[in-house]
């Protein structure tokens, strides 16, 4: 026999078993699934087809990733298990055989097939794509390449280096369940390099790091464009080959090890195994001589009881006692200290505090992950324990009745997850005490989240895991299942299966907030898990009366036997569960459904569709606009409730009569309008109010221009029950932050249509442009902060509780205790604003302390939650700086006083309305800076909403095209250089490096075009990043004071006085022309490539070298440079190279210092695509490049300086 003859026999084998036809098919159907439902849409989008390159290769390594390990586990792991497993392994170690003819043979024939199998994953998707149903303008014309290609430079690959080491796992250790074990280290190793994907001097190391290669494809592509993702081949180049590379050089010292280590010897185990079991066994034959104590039999429920103790602590230790499961857990802790020590965060590398929380959602991969696959793993292995061990017949023989085995092995693995949470606990409070954050530890918040939370979850899925493994009897099949079943619920949403009612176990506690806790979450997770929790139970029962004991596995035997099962007691149990199963399900129902309007996504789209083509015939008829707001607002925290009583001065500006007055009020179950009336003799038309909260008033006599009528509303919004999904986090019990949006709106809302080109044409609607264009006359007449006003005479009273403090824009003219209509106590405030305002304004409440000081004149307040005190020095620091830099560079600021509230942490952002910051829990509150070496994010969010009392309010654009250029990106441009005051400039390239990172990563994420800045819509990545990264560089090229110089031209020219004499708003051409009139003529050009057009850069330090000149060097660089135009899609043309860019030389990096020092730093002109350079440096230098700081917008910024060898 030699290894051809064993690679035939067990490639027949494998060919010929039924299982490897059903692998094949699950990867088939479950790949067609993928790309014929909305799946395909997480991975493309907009103008990157469904069908694109990218796309394609990367939903071919999830597929691999989620079910092709698992496929691979079961081929190669048990190749030569199975031999070990069936007892015939003494069989072919006594033949005349080589030990490497047995491997390779063994090796071949798995893998071969293995590679056949996986073959599905291409051919599903090819076959996907000729569907009739698919959409043909979401697909690029059929090319087999895109489908065939990451089969072959992705899947193969992984197939080898994967299988390899599932195969020498499993000829080591001769048990599939370590075999299983290895598929969750490589599960670590992916969740490993994702943390350190987050910060981008690591994202090479962690690309490298993945065994699977999604994080080297991510890596590789990760700047490319629309035209990039939807046509270039993936190849293996730099790192992703690297990365191949490795891992397959990895997987063959495996396999070296396992030929070395491999032995054809059949033994017991280990000779500590062996010698404890001789001992046992003397000790057994010693208890055979003694006498038997004389017992008394008892049958009954105490017996069975004694039986359940006993049991349930024997398989509690089994199941701890197993290695598997120790180093499972051991590695999943490991992991989440991993986490815990390695805190930087993913915006901007920014730092959190230790809080509780934090701990917590860094256990959620221990939590969420590690414990639901040891529940897979272990729900199996104890149904089959006696089975596998081969004393299922001794043991089924017993007078234990069935519920007491499965119930005992049940709760013997809650146990151990109730301890192994228990350590969970313990490392995390120790992590928080490593970390300074004693102070932080909140005890009932673990045993919620864990206890509750995580554990009921766990207990849940044990219950359906013991049906499915009773029901299938067998174990594979049973963990097969089991993990199938957590694939298909994942894709649920995606198959339109979205109701709480339909989704095994959707139940969750939410996000816990300091300020909030767990607030609104607890009532719908409580009524959610009893009614999992009662399914779960009749899942069991059904486990229990279909149980295998004896001989008769089949079904048929023992649906008939398991009638025996069902005692008084269990039709009991089972009758009580049905009813708090249905009696909870209509409860759920009855808030989900009744109470409130359920629709899933589809069924949103299509009203929002509806809303449109009916609605629509209405947005050109002219309407009044708001001039005055009054409004009493009245909170009821405690219940989430809240009523507006005010009015509305309406004015007439336009030249022609208004006839109708359109009003759109806030669309949702619990609003309620208790009033609306005008104070001019008129109709309401109600036609679309049931459907739309649409209302049409019809005057008697016109609205003539100039003339201006009152709107009186009375609302209340009544917070009953709870919804199916999201709950509102805009009304809660502490924290309470919402808009002007819930109160009513002058004429029709187009923020309420269809924007994705996709989801208008699935609801026949054409395509339609994100906003207008810059010289619409609509768009011009209207502030991007809506079309029902401009600005307004505004103020606000506010009731509350009297714990809490209630704050609107404006200034406080009033504060008083009373009572409200309950009787209750109630605390009241009353602001007022003494100069008109943007229509934008806010309601905030909450139980806070404030911090107060007196800058200049102006009184600088921040509303904080108790404990949250860590960067209130810095958030006021930054107050007081932007306002020195704008003040002096822009011009005054409008106000006499600005403020800083907090809000819970379920929104992460901050948002500026006039005097007054609404600011997010985790936005700054509660991070953790290291000045030496962190960015200073509460500074620079403080900084940046400050500037939108300049731009946004001083300065309000019209909205059309380019218009958040106008106010996101110079309230970055000016945080960025107020930061600059704070920082040397090698510390900016920090911050600037972010900035181009997240710009060149939205490009990939863009969903119809890209713009170029001056044209952006509602484009963050170009708004924000790329908008503050183009404005610093410019001023860098024309100088600070000239740029400043020309922005504030523009605010005085722009201004709201302005604006209410001509009715015309400013755009991103009155702006860039205020720039181009200060810049220098040679110069200009960086506008038109830079500002209107998208321009990019490739820039490389091919080779330095250094040669001492006395006690100075020479630095000589060979720079290769290249510059591009590209177009909406990303494709590219190259541009004449003619610019001055910064070359920099730096120093070694001081001990104690987080940048180096850089030792020259002047501009060169680069003409060439090839150019060297020769500078000369007073110290031996570290590094040089050109574009050091990465002003430039430069597709692969890391390579622009180069360590010097």
């Amino acid at each position: 026999m030699n290894w051809l003859s064993i690679f035939r026999f067990e490639f027949r084998y494998r060919r010929n078993r039924p299982a490897t036809y059903l692998y094949f098919a699950i990867l088939l159907i479950i790949s067609f699934c993928a790309v014929t439902t909305d799946l395909i849409d997480s991975l493309s989008g907009g103008a990157v087809k469904e069908n694109g390159t990218r796309p394609v290769a990367t939903l071919s390594l999830i597929l691999y990733l989620t079910i092709g390990v698992l496929i691979t586990s079961a081929i190669m792991g048990v190749a030569v298990v199975r031999d070990f497993e069936h007892r015939t392994d003494a069989l072919f170690f006594t033949k005349p055989i080589r030990r490497w003819e047995y491997l390779t043979g063994r090796y071949l024939g798995a893998m071969t097939i293995l590679i056949l199998t996986l073959t599905a994953i291409p051919m599903g998707m090819m076959i996907g794509e000729w569907m009739p149903w698919r959409d043909a303008d979401r697909l690029l014309p059929f090319r087999a390449a895109t489908y065939w290609q990451p089969y072959l430079t992705l899947i193969i690959p992984n197939a080898i280096i994967v299988g390899s080491i599932f195969f020498a796992v499993g000829a080591l250790s001769r048990k599939m369940l370590v075999v299983f074990t290895q598929g969750m280290v490589f599960l670590m190793l992916y969740l490993v390099s994702g943390t350190l994907m987050a910060q981008i001097d690591r994202r090479e190391t962690a690309a490298l790091f993945d065994i699977f290669g999604l994080r080297a494809l991510s890596y590789t592509t990760q700047y490319w464009s629309i035209a990039q993702q939807n046509n270039q081949l993936i190849t293996l180049t730099d790192t992703l080959l690297y990365n191949r590379l490795i891992w397959l050089g990895v997987a063959l010292l495996v396999m070296g090890v396992t030929y070395s280590f491999f032995s054809y010897e059949h033994s017991a185990g280990p000779a500590g195994k062996r010698r404890k079991a001789a001992e046992q066994t003397a000790l057994g034959a010693a208890a055979l001589r003694r006498p038997l104590p004389r017992v008394s039999r008892q049958f009954g429920t105490l017996s069975w009881l004694a039986s359940l103790r006993h049991q349930t602590q024997f398989y509690a230790k089994v199941v701890l006692n197993d290695l598997p499961f120790l180093a499972l857990s051991i590695g999943g802790l490991g992991m989440f200290l991993f986490l815990a020590l390695d805190d930087a965060g993913a915006w901007y590398g920014s730092r959190t505090l230790p809080t509780t929380y934090v701990m917590l959602g860094k256990m959620n991969i221990f939590t969420g992950l590690f414990l639901f696959i040891l529940m897979v793993l272990y729900v199996g292995d104890l149904i089959w324990k006696e089975r596998d061990v081969r004393i299922s017949q001794i043991s089924d023989a017993l007078p234990v009745p069935n519920w007491v085995s499965l119930l005992s092995k049940y709760l013997g693995l809650a146990l151990a997850f109730f301890l192994t949470l228990t350590v969970a606990i313990g490392l995390g409070v120790l992590m928080q005490v490593i970390k300074g954050g004693a102070s932080l530890i909140e005890w009932s918040v673990y045993a919620t989240e864990l206890y509750v939370g995580a554990l009921l979850n766990l207990l849940i899925f044990m219950l359906l895991g013991f049906f499915v493994h009773v029901l299938v009897n067998n174990k594979f099949a049973g963990h097969a299942i089991v993990i199938l079943f957590f694939v298909v619920l994942g894709l649920m949403a995606y198959l339109g299966v979205e109701h709480r009612l339909l989704l095994f176990d959707d139940a969750s506690l939410g996000q816990y907030s300091d300020m909030n806790g767990f607030g609104h979450n607890v009532t719908p997770f409580s009524w959610s898990t009893v009614y999992w929790a009662a399914f779960g139970v009749l899942l069991f029962a059904g486990a229990v009366v279909l149980s295998v004991r004896g001989s008769e596995e089949l079904l048929k035997l023992r649906l008939r036997i398991g009638r025996h099962q069902l005692t008084r007691p269990l039709l009991t149990v089972v009758l009580a569960m049905l009813i708090v199963f249905l009696s909870s399900g209509s409860y759920i129902y009855y808030n989900t459904n009744v109470l409130h309007d359920y629709q899933n996504s589809k069924k949103n789209e299509a009203e929002q569709a509806r809303y449109e083509t009916t609605l629509k015939k209405f947005a050109t008829l002219p309407q009044p606009r708001i001039t005055d707001i009054n409004v009493n607002v009245e909170l009821y925290p405690d219940v989430r409730d809240f009523s507006a009583k005010g009015y509305y001065w309406l004015k007439n500006k336009t030249t022609q009569p208004i006839r109708q007055i359109h009003l759109q009020t806030y669309p949702a179950d619990e609003m309620q309008v208790k009033q609306l009336s005008l104070s001019r003799p008129g109709r309401f038309d109600d036609r679309y109010v049931h459907d739309f909260d649409y209302h049409i008033y019809q005057l008697d006599q016109p609205l003539q221009p100039g003339d201006s009528l009152q709107l009186n509303f009375d609302l209340l919004y009544h917070t009953s029950g709870f919804k199916n999904g999201r709950e509102n986090v805009d009304i809660v019990q502490n924290g309470t932050f919402f808009t002007n949006q819930y109160f009513p709106n002058i004429g029709y809302d187009e923020g309420y249509e269809l924007g994705a080109d996709d989801k208008r044409k699935d609801n026949g609607l054409k395509p339609k442009e994100r906003m207008r264009a810059q010289n619409d006359p609509v768009g011009l007449r209207q502030s991007v902060m809506g079309d029902d006003a401009d600005e307004v005479r505004f103020a606000m009273t506010i009731g509350t509780t009297p714990d809490q403090v209630a704050i609107a824009p404006g200034y406080l003219k009033k504060e008083w205790l009373g009572k409200g209509t309950d009787g209750k106590p109630r605390r009241f405030f009353s602001y007022q604003m003494d100069a008109p305002m943007a229509n934008f304004y806010s309601v905030v409440s909450a139980k806070y302390v404030v911090k107060k000081e007196n800058y200049k004149g102006v009184n600088l307040e921040i509303y904080y939650h108790p404990g949250h005190t860590r960067n209130l020095d810095r958030m006021m620091k930054a107050m007081r700086t932007s306002l020195d830099y704008y003040q002096q560079n822009y011009g005054p600021y409008q106000h006499r006083q600005l403020r800083i509230m907090e809000f819970p942490r379920y929104r992460g952002y901050a948002q500026s309305f006039a005097n007054t910051i609404p600011f997010g829990e985790d936005m700054g509150f509660v991070a953790n800076i290291d000045d030496a070496k962190d960015i200073d994010m509460p500074f620079f969010v403080t900084a940046h909403e400050t500037a939108h009392q300049w731009w946004g309010h001083q300065v309000t654009e019209a909205d059309v095209k380019g218009g958040a250029m106008l106010s996101e990106s110079l309230a970055e441009y000016s945080a960025l250089m107020v930061m600059k005051q704070q920082y040397p400039k090698e510390r900016m390239q920090e911050f600037l490096g972010y900035e181009l990172d997240y710009y060149l990563s939205g490009r990939r994420g863009e969903s119809k075009k890209e713009q170029p800045l001056s044209q952006t819509e509602h484009q963050s990545y170009i708004h924000y990043n790329k908008g503050a990264h183009v404005l610093y560089a410019l001023q860098d090229q024309i100088g600070e004071a000239k740029l400043n110089q020309a922005l504030r031209t523009y605010r005085d020219k722009w201004n709201v006085s302005r604006v209410a004499q001509t009715g015309i708003y400013p755009t991103a051409a009155d702006l860039t022309a205020e720039i181009r009139a200060v810049t220098p003529d040679s110069l200009r050009g960086l506008i038109d490539d830079w500002v209107n057009a998208i321009t990019l850069y490739e820039l490389k330090t091919d080779r330095i070298t250094v040669k001492p000149v006395g006690k100075q060097y020479d630095v000589t660089m060979t720079i290769s440079a290249e510059k591009v135009r590209a177009d909406s899609l990303g494709n590219e043309s190259a541009r004449p190279l003619n610019e001055w860019m910064w070359v920099g030389v730096y120093a070694p990096k001081a001990k104690g210092s987080p940048t180096e020092k850089l030792l020259y730093y002047q501009r060169h002109r680069i003409t060439k695509p090839k150019q060297q350079l020769t500078v000369r440096v007073d110290q031996k230098p570290d590094r040089a490049g050109i574009d050091p700081l990465n002003l430039l917008i430069d597709r692969h910024p890391r390579d622009n300086v180069k360590t010097i060898e």
